[in-house]
């Protein structure tokens, strides 16, 4: 049996370098089956074969690729397209980037996420001891760094605006927790980090934020003193230095906002914010954390 199945993986094995060679030089198939030893009927039955397994697998790639392009809103490009399906087993062979890439382009199949395009020049560094974190963004476990922004958010038909902040924890830009107000204030921002620490007692990171003057006041860097927590803060005009907050909000807006219709009042933007946090923590999965969400890439450091 043993020697069978050896036979029949070295006839494979010439087979594959017949079609090679044929399809890169053109030489004779009849030639080429001659010198290897294999009949030309041999030879095309085992093509055949190769062929329509092979069909049947774009068939089936094609078809999970739609399946997440729906369900992710056309949100996924070739790389995330690819990631995504590793993480959900969504297939039973292996499809690299290229393939993915290969089948997405042929059948028109693109992300239609639009970046913001950012034309920025990095000024001279000032105030270096104020920034603690000094761009580390790269941590080996939870609650080492936690960064903080907010951003606002237009509702209801009349353009009325709102502030969304949130706390990420840099291991596995996991979003910690969010808070929602009418304008941004040291309260709101101290009951957004409130929550988070309902959720992570114990822990005293290194809070990292912009010099906002929410950021910059007494009361929050009072609380933040009260939990064991160091402040550090990006320099004034350097966006940079809290990139991966950056970064979060730019996927927030353009991956999960934009493709949603505009919250008609507070309740719809709440529940529509809860649901980014939920598909960014724990739906989309991502090539820098290994092919994981945020939420397993967090928990492996409890495993561990």
């Amino acid at each position: 049996m043993r020697r069978n199945k050896q036979q029949g993986g070295e006839k494979g094995i010439r087979q594959k370098t017949i079609r090679e060679l044929n399809e890169e030089y053109g030489w004779s198939i009849s030639e080429l089956c001659r010198t290897v030893g294999i009949t030309r009927d041999a030879y095309y039955k085992w093509l055949k074969r190769g062929t329509s397994n092979k069909q049947q697998e774009q068939s089936d790639l094609l078809s999970a690729i739609m399946d997440l392009e729906k369900e992710h809103k056309g949100t996924l490009g070739y790389l995330g397209m690819t990631t995504q399906l590793a993480s959900e087993n969504r297939l039973y062979f292996k499809a690299g980037l290229k393939r993915v890439t290969n089948c997405m382009r042929s059948n028109g199949i693109t992300s239609n996420v639009r970046r913001k395009k950012r034309n920025r020049i990095k000024r001279r560094e000032e105030y270096i001891n104020d920034n603690l974190l000094k761009g580390q963004f790269d941590r080996k476990g939870k609650n080492e760094v936690w960064v903080t922004d907010t951003t606002e958010i237009k509702y209801g038909n009349s353009g009325h605006k709102a502030r969304v902040h949130v706390v990420l924890d840099l291991y596995g830009r996991y979003a910690l927790s969010y808070n929602i107000s009418e304008t941004e204030t040291s309260s709101a921002v101290i009951d957004t980090f409130k929550r988070a620490f309902e959720d992570e007692p114990d822990a005293h990171p290194m809070v990292h934020t912009d010099r906002g003057a929410a950021y910059c006041s007494m009361d929050f860097n009072n609380y933040l003193t009260e939990n064991k927590c160091v402040h550090s803060m990006s320099h004034p005009g350097h966006p940079w230095e809290n990139s991966p907050m950056e970064r979060w909000w730019n996927d927030f807006k353009h991956i999960w906002m934009d493709h949603h219709p505009r919250p008609a009042n507070l309740e719809e933007l709440e529940t529509l914010v809860q649901g980014a946090i939920d598909y960014f923590n724990r739906k989309r999965a991502y090539a820098s954390k290994n092919g994981m969400t945020a939420e397993q890439f967090r928990n492996q450091a409890v495993s561990c």
